[in-house]
C-alpha cells in the first residue's frame, strides 16, 4: 500500500515539474488589449501603491511612469529616469508584487511617448 502511495504522489511530482517547465511564456501577457491599450498616468491611488511597490522592491530610476490595467488589480507599468528610456513592469499593488517583464513581452509594447 506504502509503494502506491509513493508512485502516485511521484507522478504527481513529475506532473507539476513537467508542467512547470513547458511553460515559459508564464510572464508574458497573452491578451493583446494589453499592448493595444493606450498608457494612462496613474488615478486614484494607483500612484501611491504603485510607487509603494517600487520602493519596496528596491526599483529605482523612475521619476516618472505610466500604466495600462490589465485587469483589476494587475498592471503593466512603464518607468522612465529620463522620458526616453523605458523598463516595462508588471504590477499586483494588491498583493504586493511585481516583475520586469521579459524580452517576448517587452518587444510587443510601445513607450508611452
Amino acid at each position: 500500500m506504502k509503494k502506491w502511495i509513493l508512485i502516485i504522489i511521484g507522478l504527481i511530482i513529475a506532473i507539476i515539474v513537467l508542467g512547470n517547465l513547458n511553460n515559459d511564456n508564464s510572464n508574458v501577457i497573452e491578451d493583446e488589449r494589453t499592448y493595444n491599450t493606450p498608457w494612462r498616468e496613474p488615478i486614484g491611488d494607483e500612484f501611491l501603491k504603485i510607487g509603494k511597490l517600487m520602493v519596496a522592491n528596491g526599483i529605482k530610476g523612475c521619476g516618472e511612469y505610466h500604466v495600462k490595467e490589465v485587469t483589476n488589480g494587475e498592471y503593466v507599468v512603464a518607468c522612465t529616469p529620463d522620458g526616453k528610456n523605458w523598463t516595462y513592469y508588471v504590477a499586483w499593488p494588491n498583493t504586493d508584487k511585481i516583475y520586469r517583464t521579459n524580452e517576448e513581452m517587452e518587444s510587443k509594447l510601445t513607450p508611452p511617448r
